[in-house]
């Protein structure tokens, strides 16, 4: 959507086709009985100054702007997470005093970082592995950290559970970073209000303004003559593109233009979005639960998000499955209700099931590309078969087939937007300049 709109801005025809009803991908919103609920937790923040200035300019004033408050659900209680230096004693004795001798001892142990376990038994040693990154990654992933690829932690981990600062080989580093966080200033989000769908409806409609076109609720067919696509079809129209920019599943391409396919699966994801008629006792906006007994891995709730998006006096609570498309939880994914509400109940959510005014499921297919140890060598097979099509670019986190958010997606799509004008005679372009938009005096 941001290629689109930023081409579209120079004056490039553009045509996006979206096989959902509604754009945004896995950042759409969802819309029911005066609640507002997207595909997990969404906000912006970045480091990075020229995409900034986009989001601002998308948004304008219409967004809230709050400090992350995320926690984590450990052996019956909660702990804000990243870890602050007054819950190191908060922990179960036991456990605080086996994970201090484990990072003493890491200083005289070696980690060959050949696998996701390997990666977390050097960062933090044998018993937090076991009790809290063994069980939450294989319940997300489905595959066993130690059949993980190391990738995992850089690509998801680091960025849901593990903050960049907080690296732990040893006691020195944990209490260096840990309490170095007690005049560390919150990091603000900014959230649209009215929901993350918003952005993507004002998006589509600055596309459509300049002549652009959005086809919603079709699949993007491929055809292909030679070393180049030739035609995309979208239900019965028929498109000859200089260009195509594919952000769906890697294999959905190779599979289309005749490529060899190659072992990229996806993680899918079930949502179940519940409505509450109770306040809740924790004011986090996304938790991690990563006991192999609770059915759910994460709960997001918009509310601290944004106040619009459920009615005064209530509260959603977005609660998230893994599964594989396909398999009996994603096929019978209904069933699961009852056992979300008695998990919500048992962690101290939501106080019974009288307070629950309604569930919602929405079933989301390629959420998480699934790391695997040999993942890098059959997602190198994929991309050389595709480097063969001199007018494909693949992009988004199911294109490139790398878990990434939407700072990232568009900040990339500000490079590739930069590049394709460069080479079309527009040299000199900054990603700022983009950012900006075009100059309204022409």
């Amino acid at each position: 959507m941001t290629t689109a709109h930023l081409l579209s801005e120079a004056e490039i025809s553009v045509v996006v086709i979206e096989r959902l009803n509604q754009t945004g991908g896995l950042a759409r919103s969802f819309f029911y009985d005066g609640f507002i609920f997207d595909v997990g937790p969404h906000r912006f923040h970045t480091d990075n100054p020229a995409v900034t200035t986009y989001v601002d300019r998308l948004l304008k004033d219409h967004s809230t702007l709050f400090p992350r408050c995320s926690e984590v659900f450990f052996h019956g209680d909660y702990y804000r997470w990243p870890l602050h230096p007054k819950q190191l004693v908060q922990l179960p004795p036991d456990i605080a005093i086996r994970s201090g001798l484990d990072l003493l001892a890491n200083s005289l142990r070696s980690y060959e970082i050949t696998s996701f376990e390997n990666y977390v038994l050097r960062q933090y040693g044998p018993t937090l592995y076991t009790h809290f990154f063994k069980d939450y990654s294989q319940k997300f992933l489905g595959i066993h950290p130690a059949d993980t690829h190391p990738d995992w932690a850089k690509a998801g981990i680091n960025r849901a559970i593990i903050d960049d600062k907080m690296q732990m080989q040893n006691l020195t580093q944990l209490l260096i970073s840990t309490f170095l966080q007690f005049n560390k200033a919150d990091i603000d989000f900014i959230y649209p209000l009215g929901g993350m769908q918003s952005v993507w409806n004002r998006v589509q409609a600055l596309i459509e303004a300049r002549g652009g076109r959005v086809i919603t609720g079709v699949e993007a067919r491929l055809e292909r003559k030679g070393d180049m696509i030739s035609a995309v079809r979208a239900g019965d129209e028929r498109f000859e593109p200089s260009l195509v920019i594919w952000t769906g599943p890697i294999n959905a391409a190779n599979r289309q233009l005749g490529l060899p396919e190659a072992n990229l699966p996806h993680r899918a994801l079930l949502l179940f979005n519940v409505m509450s008629k109770a306040d809740v006792p924790r004011r986090y906006q996304w938790c991690y639960y990563g006991e192999q007994e609770l059915v759910f891995n994460r709960i997001s709730m918009p509310r601290f998000f944004s106040a619009d998006t459920c009615p005064a006096g209530h509260t959603g609570l977005c609660v998230e499955v893994t599964c594989m498309e396909g398999d009996q939880r994603w096929n019978n994914a209904e069933h699961l209700t009852d056992w979300v509400v008695d998990d919500l109940i048992r962690v101290r959510m939501i106080p019974n099931r009288r307070a629950v005014q309604d569930v919602r499921l929405e079933r989301i297919q390629d959420s998480y590309p699934i790391y695997h140890a040999h993942y890098p060598r059959d997602l190198e097979r994929a991309q050389e078969a595709l480097s063969s099509i001199s007018n494909l670019h693949m992009a988004g986190r199911n294109g490139t087939f790398w878990y990434n958010n939407m700072d990232h997606c568009i900040e990339a799509a500000m490079a590739t937007v930069r590049q394709l004008l460069q080479g079309a005679g527009q040299p000199g372009l900054t990603d700022e300049d983009l950012a900006r938009g075009p100059d309204p005096q022409g």
